[in-house]
C-alpha cells in the first residue's frame, strides 16, 4: 500500500518523517523477503555487461542491495560503493568485492578501505541509489544532504548513467513530491512489487 501525504507538499522534512515511519514499520523478516524480490528484479531486468555498477551500504532500514552486488561481483562485474570525500561535493565511488576491507566512513557508513587494491576510484555506468520516497515522475526524496543530486548531475555531465532507485512500495508517494531546481530525476525505481520506469 502506498504511503500518502497528509501535509503541505513543500514540507520536505515532514514528508521524510512520514515515509521513514512507513519504512520502519516493515519487520526484519519481511524486509529480507522484499530485498530478495528486489534483487531478483534488478538481476533479471538490467544489462550489466561491461559496466561498472555502484550500489550502497544499507543504513536506517534501506532496502539491502548487497546481495545484488555480491552476485555481480562474484560473476566478474566491477562493483563500487559511494564514499563521502567532502561535504557539499559529489560522492566518489571505490571498487568493492566481498573480499574488500571495509572501514567506517562519514555518518558511520562502512566504505571500502582506500588502501585495498580493489578499492580504486571508479565512475559507475549504473547507479543503484537508496531513497526515502519517490513519485510517478521519478522524483526522488532523499535525506536532505543533496549528495546524490550533486553526484548524479556530475556523472551525467561526463557520460550516460542509468540511475535506478531502490526502495519498498510503501515509499511511493501518491502525491507529487516537491521539486527544487537541483533535484534530479531517476530513470526507474525497483521495489519488491514492480519496476517503475520514467
Amino acid at each position: 500500500m502506498e504511503a500518502r501525504q497528509h501535509m503541505p507538499a513543500s514540507d520536505k522534512k515532514s514528508l521524510r518523517e512520514l515515509f521513514l515511519t512507513e519504512r520502519r514499520k516493515i519487520s526484519p523478516v519481511v524486509e529480507q523477503h522484499y530485498a530478495a524480490e528486489i534483487a531478483s528484479k534488478v538481476l533479471n531486468n538490467f544489462d550489466f555487461k561491461n559496466k561498472v555498477i555502484a550500489g550502497y551500504w544499507p543504513v536506517h532500514g534501506e532496502a539491502d542491495i548487497r546481495p545484488v552486488l555480491m552476485h555481480l561481483s562474484s560473476g566478474g562485474h566491477r562493483c563500487a560503493l559511494p564514499v563521502i570525500a567532502r561535504e557539499d561535493e559529489p560522492l566518489i565511488f571505490r571498487g568493492w568485492a566481498s573480499t574488500v576491507k571495509m572501514v567506517q566512513g562519514a555518518h558511520g557508513i562502512p566504505v571500502p578501505d582506500k588502501n585495498d587494491p580493489v578499492a580504486e576510484t571508479l565512475d559507475p555506468d549504473i547507479l543503484l541509489v537508496p531513497l526515502v520516497a519517490y513519485d510517478r515522475r521519478g522524483q526522488r526524496l532523499g535525506y536532505g544532504g543533496g549528495y546524490y543530486d550533486r553526484t548524479i548531475a556530475a556523472l551525467r555531465a561526463k557520460k550516460p548513467v542509468e540511475v535506478v532507485g531502490i526502495g519498498f512500495s510503501v515509499q511511493k508517494s501518491v502525491e507529487l513530491l516537491p521539486v527544487e531546481p537541483h533535484d534530479v530525476v531517476l530513470d526507474c525505481v525497483v521495489t519488491e512489487r514492480m519496476i517503475d520506469r520514467f
